[in-house]
């Protein structure tokens, strides 16, 4: 075994390096492996490309390329006429130019700006190879009035030589020569916009979208010498409308379509024996159509089979099509490109249409869009590059120049058609890169077929294929399961050591591809768990902080296996003693230090097949305690939860009443609640302990809240047989992991409480739904997630209280009428409500929710004012915008400052109203209120803002003139307001008790002073004898007394009577003293009968 920690790490380090050349896949995107090829400026040199295999007089492999804007050659006579290039890829010289057509008669014809190599196509390996100039013009009458000139085009053939060598060859293909003129029928036929071979050797086949005013047309004409030379049959040619008979009419499609803008053709389209032409025809119905034409062998017409139809206008469907059996089943697909479909709402620009065959059946097919991103075209270029990864299903390219510099995305086959994402984008260093494509063909003879990419802008790129190699990858380790009871002799601290072999072997197509492949190999320890942010439980000698070793190797040939060999140590104390430990290999491909050498290419670094998986992966087990006779754990966690409030700050707990079984939650000013939380980890079936109830490793519970619910704390009641309670909280508290144990044993039980924050709960809030999830990597399979519901009520502590500034007030004078008011001091006394509105209970925090109701005293039954609201002001709101508004100052009377007082106010208490005060009168007084009878209107105020307390202030004036008219006689009245507050919350949750008041305000007339008249005469006189009659009696009385009698003397001495008082004796007290005089208890007694002694 070789060393461990030794430099080969830096192998694995260097192929880091290169890991981004496996991110796209097979075709080679390194500068130095890449073949660029530019041409002769401004010539579009790129514009068109096809890859040749030429076998006679030798074997090469060639990359065509068309110039249509190349400078002419000297004896075509004109500036420029465009050109076709041939580039030996192993070769940097520069593309040579192919001589032909290096001649012109100005009199019959025009080749400047003629467009020779707008395209080109190969017929294969050995074949023939077809060139187009579409704007090659036939001359009649020149330097003559009469002169004509039509755009007929014409096209080139030459043989594999790229020469003109027998009687098929040369510039003789342009049937609409000598047809009739104009653009409505040949005059501007443009044959050679498209031209291509059918696959099977037998026909050339050309598109003319200029005929019959640009409706077009698609011709077929046998190409096979061996036909003629053996006199079998003339077969062709075939032509839309015919050649004879030349009927418009059978064109599909209507003017100024393009039909033959593209063209392909195939076996097992619509038929498995018969070919089918696929043409398109991208402005017709001004979406563009794809139709596929099959031969007429009477009529030598070619009739359409089927048309797809675009679905985008202007989208250019079918500018470009290709042909290509996408999923193997024998049935050729197509791929229709629309360059300019857009779609506004997803920012698409270009899409590409794949049907993939149903059997020959295409009424039904839905088709595959594949879209590309805005402005860029995507889909003017479709080609059928081949099996490009030899993964048995070929492949294709879309072009996107406008796409950044322009991109070329490749899609690979699959058995279900399509991958729809690309497996790779080549990306362009020369603008409009990807104009033009070219590909199913192996350019440099690896077995790999290559791709070409053309531009707008003078160059070429060939993109090469890499060799797909498929490595073998397995992992032997000694010992396969861990016990920890049991040492090894090694230098682990653990005592445990793990013997770990790699082995790799690659195979590839062809059979008999066998390089030597130096590759990487690396063995990586719980990956997934670094990632997870946790520690791994075993590393390499010498490599604590990762456990992760690379080797190099060298796989001589196919099926050759090479191993490494490396050691792992177990860590000390490790906490995950259930899941096992994951060991995977991978490798990578070493890059080998090449140049490129003259004439010839560089070697291909071989690519890892990306269908493969890229790892391999072994398991360590662990022999598990507390685990049945199988070393498995099938462990039998339960959880039963309950609501609970908690008594202020203190862990004193209460569970939730039940209400139709669901815990119901009254939130008043409660800040905090709690859920009891129970896990058992008990036999199922006490008769069958051994069934379940093994020792539960990890375990632990997973708490999720509402937003309205956050996580505080947590609180343990009791464990047993042991404490191992750990809760743990993510950043917002909006999930809590509890860890249960590890493990938690057989019949263990806990029991905890989970504080949860209030604060969020708002009026909406109608349910608190908590998920439970219990965990363990135990097995365990009924672990279900638990959502503990509780229903909440929020009773909002909301109280008012009114007051009315003054409680007690007169009226008096003259009436006013309400006309001749101008202001709202000729109304009547002023008086102010105040209502109060405190809350003590959870802020309002839908504010919009609650509002202050109030039955204004409007006017009496009979119409009229009572009191008359001026304004409605508030305090502590954000804002007052009581309803309804015309209710406030209705009359719009100019308003007073508060601290005025009216004149009438102040006097109505010191002036006469002329009435009599009698002794004898009954006195009168009435109340008014809403129910009885006044006219009351409801005034609603938001309570926009409340916090903890606001005031709403209404200021109003008493209409003195309904007192006066309704009132005079009675003594005083009372006016009755009423007062609540309402909460107008969707939920009907919400609850507030209690929230009304009732404001009393006292009105009198003005007083009066007491006058005596109207007493009659009897009374006075009655009242006078009455008066001397009782003087009398008292007079007689106090004679009687001897009131009038005077006091006499005797002029004896008076006597005296001693009385002796006894002495008492005072006692002290204990407890104080009496400061303060007490009075004596003696009575002295004066007696003149008796002597003193």
């Amino acid at each position: 075994m070789a060393a461990e920690g030794q430099p080969e790490l830096l192998f694995y380090l260097s192929a880091c390096l290169l890991l981004y050349f496996c991110a796209a896949f097979n075709l080679d995107t390194r500068e130095e492996n890449v073949i660029r090829k530019t041409g002769e400026p401004d010539s579009l040199f790129g514009f068109s490309l096809a890859m040749h295999w030429q076998l006679q007089p030798q074997d090469k492999r060639l990359l065509l390329v068309g110039a249509p804007r190349a400078r002419a050659f000297p004896l075509q006579k004109a500036n420029r006429t465009g050109g076709l290039y041939s580039c030996d890829i192993t070769s940097q010289e520069p593309c040579q130019r192919i001589e032909f057509d290096n001649d012109a008669d100005p009199n019959s014809e025009s080749k400047e700006d003629q467009w020779m190599g707008v395209t080109v196509q190969s017929q294969g390996p050995g074949g023939k190879v077809v060139t187009c100039a579409h704007r090659y013009e036939r001359r009649q009458h020149v330097n003559t009035k009469q002169e004509s000139r039509d755009i007929i085009g014409r096209c080139y053939v030459l043989s594999q030589s790229l020469t003109i060598e027998d009687d098929m060859d040369g510039g003789d293909w342009s049937f609409c020569d000598g047809r009739l003129r104009g653009h409505e029928k040949f005059g501007s036929c443009q044959q050679g916009v498209s031209a291509t071979f059918t696959k099977d050797f037998h026909y050339i086949v050309f598109g003319a979208p200029g005929t019959y005013n640009w409706k077009g047309i698609v011709r077929a004409e046998q190409k096979n010498n061996t036909f003629f030379d053996m006199n079998i049959f003339e077969d062709g040619p075939y032509e839309v409308g015919g050649e004879t008979d030349h009927d418009e009419s059978l064109v599909p499609v209507p003017a100024n379509s393009y039909l033959g803008f593209s063209l392909d053709s195939g076996k097992s389209i619509v038929s498995k024996d018969d070919i089918t032409f696929v043409s398109g025809a991208p402005r017709a119905n001004h979406s563009g159509a794809v139709v596929l034409l099959k031969r007429d062998m009477k009529s030598a017409h070619l009739f359409t089979e089927y048309l797809f139809e675009g679905e985008g206008l202007a989208s250019s469907f079918g500018y470009d099509v290709a042909v290509v059996d996408l999923n193997k089943d024998g049935w050729q697909d197509i791929v229709i490109g629309a360059p300019q479909y857009f779609d506004r709402d997803g920012e698409v620009g270009g899409a590409v249409y794949v049907y993939i065959n149903q059997q020959g059946k295409w009424n039904n097919v839905k088709p595959i869009r594949l879209n590309g991103t805005k402005d860029s075209m995507f889909g003017i270029a479709v080609e059928n590059i081949g099996d490009v990864n030899q993964d048995g299903y070929p492949d294709i390219a879309v072009g996107a120049p406008y796409d950044d510099l322009g991109k070329v995305f490749i899609y690979h086959g699959s058995p279900s058609g399509i991958n729809t994402k690309p497996t790779q984008v080549l990306e362009g260093k020369s603008q409009y890169f990807g104009y033009s494509i070219a590909g199913n063909m192996d350019l440099d003879k690896n077995s790999y077929p290559d791709v070409a990419v053309g531009s707008l802008s003078d160059s070429v790129s060939v993109f090469r294929s890499r060799p797909v190699i498929n490595i073998l990858k397995t992992i032997t380790v000694t010992p396969n399961r861990i016990d920890l009871r049991q040492k090894m002799n090694c230098d682990a601290p653990s005592g445990i050591c793990l013997k770990v072999k790699a082995c790799f072997e690659y195979t590839a197509k062809p059979s008999n591809y066998n390089p030597a492949i130096s590759i990487v190999g690396t063995l990586e320890a719980e990956s997934q768990r670094r990632k997870s942010g946790l520690s791994s439980r075993v590393h390499f000698p010498n490599q604590a902080s990762e456990p992760k070793s690379s080797h190099a190797l060298t796989l001589k040939a196919q099926k050759q296996k090479m191993c490494m060999d490396r050691t792992l140590w177990l860590q000390e104390n490790i906490r995950d003693k259930l899941r096992p430990i994951p060991i995977t290999a991978s490798v990578e491909i070493q890059e080998p230090s090449s140049r490129r050498r003259a004439n010839s290419l560089p070697e291909l670094l071989p690519i890892l097949n990306s269908n493969e998986p890229k790892t391999v992966t072994s398991e360590v087990q662990f022999l598990k305690e507390g685990c049945g006779n199988d070393n498995i754990c099938n462990s039998n966690l339960k959880l039963e939860y309950r609501f609970c409030t908690r008594d202020g700050n203190q862990d004193k707990f209460s569970y939730l009443p039940i209400h139709n079984g669901i815990p119901e939650l009254v939130l008043k000013d409660q800040k905090d609640i709690a859920l009891e939380i129970t896990v058992t980890n008990s036999p199922s079936n006490p008769r069958n302990p051994t069934k379940d109830g093994d020792d539960a490793h990890e375990a632990k519970l997973i708490a999720t809240f509402p937003d309205t619910l956050t996580y505080s704390a947590y609180r343990e009641l009791r464990a047993y047989p042991e404490k191992q309670l750990s809760c743990a909280a993510n950043v917002n508290g909006s999930q809590v992991d509890c860890e249960l144990g590890n493990p938690f044993k057989r019949n263990s039980s806990v029991t905890f409480y989970l504080i949860l924050s209030t604060t969020e709960v708002t009026f909406d809030t109608t349910d608190l739904d908590v998920n439970l999830k219990l965990e363990t990597t135990s097995n365990q399979d009924n672990l279900a997630s638990i959502t503990a519901k509780a229903k909440v009520v929020i009773e909002l502590l909301l109280s008012v209280s009114g007051v009315a500034k003054p409680s007690q007030v007169y009226f008096g004078g003259t009436v006013v009428g309400e006309r001749a008011m101008k202001s709202e001091d000729e109304i009547g006394n002023l008086i102010e409500y105040e209502f109060r509105v405190i809350n003590l209970g959870k802020p309002l925090k839908n504010l919009g929710t609650a509002s202050l109701n109030i039955q204004w005293p409007k006017e009496i039954s009979n119409g009229k004012w009572l009191l008359y609201l001026m304004k409605i002001e508030s305090k502590g709101l954000e804002q007052i915008n009581c309803e309804p508004q015309d209710e406030i100052n209705s009359l719009g009377l100019k308003e007073s400052p508060h601290n005025s007082r009216k004149k009438r106010e102040i006097a109505e208490k010191q002036t006469d109203d002329g009435r009599k005060f009698s002794l004898f009168a009954e006195r009168k007084y009435q109340t008014l209120n809403c129910s009885t009878n006044v006219n009351c209107v409801n005034i609603k105020c938001p309570l926009h803002g409340l916090d903890s307390k606001a005031s709403v202030i209404l200021r109003s004036r008493l209409w003195n003139g309904t007192f006066l008219e309704e009132y005079s006689k009675l003594n005083y009245l009372d006016i009755l307001l009423q007062a609540s507050i309402n909460v107008t919350a969707v939920a009907e949750n919400i609850k507030v008790p209690n929230a009304g008041t009732q404001v009393r305000v006292t009105v009198f007339p003005s007083k009066t002073v007491a006058q005596y008249s109207g007493v009659p005469w009897w009374v006075i006189l009655v009242a006078i004898l009455a008066g001397i009659l009782m003087l009398a009696l008292l007079v007689f009385l106090l004679w009687k007394c001897g009131f009038f009698k005077r006091s006499r003397y005797d002029d004896s001495v008076p006597r005296y009577h001693a009385v002796r008082i006894r002495k008492e004796e005072r006692q002290i007290r204990d407890e104080k003293y009496n400061d303060g005089l007490e009075k004596k208890q003696w009575i002295t007694k004066w007696n003149e009968d008796e002597s003193y002694s």
